[in-house]
């Protein structure tokens, strides 16, 4: 009995809902450029707008056989509010931890496997927060849903983290 090739037509399917691919200079590009995405940056010119913007950056550090991170990009950054706010407020960029592409920080050049290492990143997905200056102002070391995604995106927007406000303060402070 001849069966219906489900595998080739599953790799197909999988091939065209992915919505991000990095390329070799370590750019992140959208292959279908829509208001209702996020729209990812590269690293070095993520730094460079989110600066000349006066915008928070969001890195979203991941790896190519992270589950979790899949699952954000499928689900969480899907979230018409979550794209909206990250659009507002952030400058997005996706940062594969474990790639040889170069990219600079504090004026060092490292590969962005390095540079995870560096910032002491073991366990995907991380989201990293910056300021407009580049600096790390905080970060969250676990998949987030949309709620909770819109919650951290909202702490580190209105400047509370800087301020010196804990996050469950502020989730108090915003449920009153």
């Amino acid at each position: 009995m001849n069966r219906f090739p489900v595998y080739p037509v599953l790799f197909a399917l999988a091939l065209s809902l992915g919505g991000v691919r990095v390329c070799a200079e370590g750019k992140a590009k959208s292959q279908v450029a829509a208001a209702d995405e996020v729209q990812w940056e590269g690293f070095d010119q993520g730094l460079k707008l989110a600066s000349q913007k006066g915008k928070y950056t969001l890195v979203d550090l991941y790896t190519d056989w992270c589950g979790y991170c899949r699952k954000m990009d499928m689900t969480t950054f899907r979230d018409k509010a979550v794209v909206a706010k990250l659009s507002r407020d952030f400058v997005s960029i996706k940062f594969n931890a474990e790639s040889p592409d170069a990219v600079s920080w504090k004026g060092n050049r490292y590969s962005q496997a390095s540079l995870a290492n560096e910032w002491g990143v073991q366990g995907f997905p991380t989201l990293l927060f910056l300021n407009s200056k580049g600096e790390i102002i905080g970060n969250f070391p676990s998949y987030a849903d949309s709620d909770l995604m819109m919650k951290l995106l909202g702490y580190i927007a209105s400047g509370s983290r800087e301020k010196g406000q804990s996050f469950d303060d502020y989730i108090k402070k915003e449920a009153s």
